[in-house]
């Protein structure tokens, strides 16, 4: 047998030329690197319109969880022994959970915030005059620079006082707050009786002022008794007789005074027959109330001591005298 012939190979696939790249025009990293940059910076203007990721954390913000520091920014002294301190408070230009919880708290009614001297760490709670935030933006920081103002007269031995008049313009003191003092709404009661005396007026000068400014309260009355040691004593004299002025129809203030001279003012101390007389149109069938604060002695005399704590213990002195109920009276 001859030999088989053998099969042919198969034919090998020619190989195929590799395909060279593209070459991108010129500039095309260019053009990329400046899109991610414009995107990048479309972002980051985003967060600085519409939030504060991009500042620092807002300091000197109220908070009714934690103490916190704040700078005392004025001292103006009102009396002999009686000073305004001013301290400056801060709001974040965009409102937080923080913001919501410290308005929630101021909507309710009076409020109060707890002031620490931190040299021995005792605090004493103190009621607010005035309260203010600016609608200007430090663009820098992201927030709104406000402040925060108290009167407090200095006693002698009073630890907390003593610590404040002490304190120097660009100190800090730590505080904690707003804390609900009073709850109050809007036409709660058609007529308000204030009895106060020296720094008791802070409270009603708080509450006298939101009652004023609220649309939705144009029709509550209040009457103001207000005590002092003597005329140039009175504590915002200037701004309570312009409140006056303004809404004579709804305010009426009659000022005492211990000793004279006096101008313009009764020389007389809240006795029966002169918180007798200043209550005598009290309604009691529900719709006014006394609200009573000032200094130990004068409460004791007026409704009766407050228990420390939240308590308003038993009425008396001269609203018992008078008749008056428990629940017709409150004392700060």
């Amino acid at each position: 047998m001859g030999d088989a012939a053998m099969p042919p190979l198969p034919e090998q696939p020619k190989e195929q030329p590799k395909e060279q790249p593209k070459e991108r025009p010129p500039g095309t990293y260019m053009i990329w690197a400046m899109e991610a940059i414009g995107a990048t910076m479309a972002f980051l203007y985003y967060l600085h319109l519409h939030t504060d990721l991009l500042k620092p954390a807002v300091k000197e913000r109220l908070n009714p969880e934690k103490y916190t520091p704040f700078t005392l920014i004025d001292k103006q002294p009102l009396t002999s022994d009686t000073t305004r301190f001013r301290f400056r408070i801060n709001r974040p230009r965009f409102d937080d959970d923080l913001e919501e919880l410290v308005d929630g708290i101021t909507a309710q009614g009076i409020w109060s915030m707890d002031v620490k001297d931190h040299l021995v760490q005792t605090y004493r709670t103190y009621t607010p005059v005035a309260i203010a935030i600016s609608e200007a933006v430090d663009e820098e920081l992201g927030s709104r620079e406000g402040y925060i103002d108290f009167v407090v007269k200095r006693y002698p031995h009073g630890s907390l006082s003593r610590f404040l008049h002490e304190t120097r313009v660009g100190d800090q003191v730590e505080m904690r707050g707003p804390l609900l003092t009073w709850p109050y709404h809007p036409k709660q009661y058609k007529h308000l009786y204030m009895v106060a005396g020296g720094t008791g007026i802070a409270p009603m000068y708080q509450l006298i002022t939101r009652i004023l400014r609220d649309p939705a309260d144009s029709t509550t009355r209040i009457s103001l008794l207000y005590g002092s040691r003597s005329e140039s004593d009175i504590i915002y004299r200037e701004s309570l007789d312009k409140l006056a002025q303004d809404h004579g129809d709804r305010l009426s203030i009659t000022y005492l005074v211990d000793r004279g001279p006096a101008a313009s003012v009764q020389i007389a101390i809240p006795d029966f027959s002169t918180v007798g007389k200043f209550t005598r149109d009290f309604n009691k069938g529900g719709s006014d109330l006394v609200l009573v604060c000032g200094p130990d002695p004068m409460l004791a005399a007026v409704c009766g001591s407050k228990p420390i704590g939240a308590g308003q213990g038993p009425l008396r002195g001269i609203l018992h005298e008078l008749g008056f109920s428990s629940a017709q009276v409150f004392k700060f």
